[in-house]
Order: C-alpha cells, then sequence, then structure tokens
C-alpha cells in the first residue's frame, strides 16, 4: 500500500533542501538546513535527524534522498563526494531503517533524481529515452529509459563533465561548465560577471559574450551529437540556472548539436529547458515510493 506523503531531502555541499511530496507530486513545506562547515558525520546527523522525526511525526513514512555521488544500489555512498567527504562509504537509508524500522527510505545521485522529476512531472513526461544535462558549476547528466535510470555497472554512469580528459586540470567541466564560462567571460571582459550579467551583455550583443556563447555551444552541441549518436534519445532536457535563458540557449544548442550529426539524425531528439528547476530533485527522489507495485 502506498503512503501518499513522503519527505524528499535533497542534499548538497552548502546546504540541503528538504519538503513534503505528495502521490499527485505536490510539494508542501519547502525548508532547508546548512551543511556548510560540517566536520563529520555525527554533525551531519545532528542536523538531519531532527528533520526525520519531524518529518514522521507528521505522517512521512517515507524518506527520500538525493545527494551528489555515486550511489550503489543498496545505499552506499561509495564516492565523488569532494564537499561532503564524510558521507563516503556511509549507508545513510540503512542507519535510518535501523534507527526507526517504520522508515521506507531510499537514496539517489542528485542529478538522477533531478532527471527523474523531470521524467516525472517536468519536462520529460511521456519520454521513453530521456537524457538530461545539467549545467552548473560543473557537467552532469542522467539517463531515463523507460522511465527506469541507469546507473551504469560501478554506478558511475553521466560523468560527461570528464570528457575530454587529458589532466586533472584539463576536462570538458573545468572551461565549458557555466562556471567556466564566465570566467572566461570575466577575463575577457575585464569585470566580474556573474550569470545574470553575462546574459544580459549577451543581450546587449557585446561581441566578446556573444563569440563565447557561439564556441560555448558548439562544445555542447558536440557533446549532445555523440550522446544523441550513441543513445538515440527522443528528448534531452538541459537543466541548471542557465536553462532560464532558454530563448537564447535553446535554438543556438540546437543549431550546433544538429550542425554536428549526420542529417538523417538531425531532428530526431527533441532539446527543451528543464521545468522543474531547483525542485527537480526533490520530486525525482521520492518518485520510487509511488510506482505501481512499490513497497512503500
Amino acid at each position: 500500500m502506498q503512503n501518499n506523503l513522503s519527505l524528499s531531502i535533497d542534499i548538497g555541499g552548502t546546504s540541503a533542501k528538504y519538503a513534503y511530496v505528495t502521490a499527485d507530486g505536490r510539494l508542501t513545506g519547502k525548508n532547508s538546513f546548512s551543511t556548510a562547515g560540517l566536520r563529520n558525520l555525527d554533525e551531519f546527523y545532528q542536523r538531519l535527524l531532527p528533520v526525520i522525526d519531524e518529518g514522521f511525526a507528521c505522517g512521512a513514512v517515507n524518506v527520500g534522498l538525493s545527494c551528489p555521488g555515486f550511489i550503489h544500489s543498496d545505499g552506499l555512498c561509495m564516492g565523488g563526494v569532494e564537499n561532503l567527504p564524510y558521507l563516503k562509504g556511509v549507508d545513510i537509508p540503512g542507519f535510518l531503517r535501523q534507527r526507526n524500522p517504520s522508515l521506507k527510505v531510499s537514496i539517489m545521485n542528485d542529478g538522477t533524481a533531478a532527471a527523474l522529476g523531470e521524467y516525472w512531472l517536468g519536462s520529460g513526461r511521456g519520454s521513453r529515452v530521456l537524457l538530461c544535462i545539467t549545467l552548473g558549476t560543473g557537467i552532469g547528466s542522467a539517463l531515463i529509459l523507460d522511465g527506469r535510470p541507469y546507473p551504469g555497472s560501478h554506478f558511475q554512469s553521466g560523468e560527461i563533465g570528464y570528457s575530454d580528459y587529458s589532466s586533472s586540470e584539463e576536462y570538458l567541466e573545468i572551461d565549458y561548465s557555466t562556471l567556466g564560462i564566465l570566467r572566461r567571460a570575466s577575463a575577457l571582459t575585464c569585470s566580474q560577471l556573474d550569470g545574470f550579467a553575462f546574459i544580459q551583455r549577451i543581450r546587449d550583443n557585446d561581441p566578446c559574450c556573444l563569440q563565447l556563447l557561439e564556441d560555448w555551444t558548439a562544445k555542447l552541441g558536440r557533446v549532445l551529437a555523440n550522446n544523441i549518436l550513441m543513445l538515440d534519445p527522443d528528448r534531452v532536457v538541459i537543466g541548471g540556472g542557465i536553462s532560464k535563458q532558454s530563448d537564447i540557449l535553446i535554438p543556438l544548442l540546437e543549431k550546433q548539436t544538429n550542425r554536428q550529426l549526420p542529417p538523417q539524425y538531425r531532428q530526431l531528439a527533441e532539446i527543451v529547458p528543464a521545468r522543474l528547476a531547483n525542485d527537480a530533485a526533490l520530486f525525482g527522489a521520492v518518485k520510487p515510493f509511488y510506482e505501481t507495485g512499490a513497497d512503500t
């Protein structure tokens, strides 16, 4: 039997967002707690457990967690959590279930959770082969096949930010993440630009920023083209803060992607902006509880 209320917690390196999510996709009670400066697992649990207990008191027996890193199917955090090093090797779901056997707990990678959220309630609805790309401080991706995340044989799929790897200081997301582009734009314009200022300069036809945007989308277009050739998705969802500027980004990205595809592959994958913004992972982390036949 499904319980209608779930507590979803999206754990990040500086803060953790949480909210209640219902079976019909309503999100309420959104809040957060800080994870910045925490030194060890005990300090992390001191922040997490009161939220879990409050949720249980409100009737949320399902707890869905999302966090950075490589998450094994049994719930173990295997690595990739440089900003939360005390989580490496930790089975958070196992600990929570042992502490309160009435809880149903799941955990997944945050990028996977965001993709699953978009599949459930966002721009990925109805897709059979969904590729989600997130552009932010890094570049991440996740693949959803017939509604199921594809984790890879070592639970490390989707790490396209490491494409073109030649050293620990030279790979795709160093220069072509949103952060990398803003760093290059600031150097070229001799101004410290954030995302809003960069986009405004593009709208004002600043030649340096326009050229950077052209170079950026050309590189990302090549990455998308290669993934389209390999995966044959019917839809590609672009997430991250920059996706809010979809009137600028999406047409250019479509053009650059199709330019680097053989004619018969052009237009096969629809490229669309994410719809759920920063709430996508909150929705995706609890979706497994609402699947047909889920033991929740």
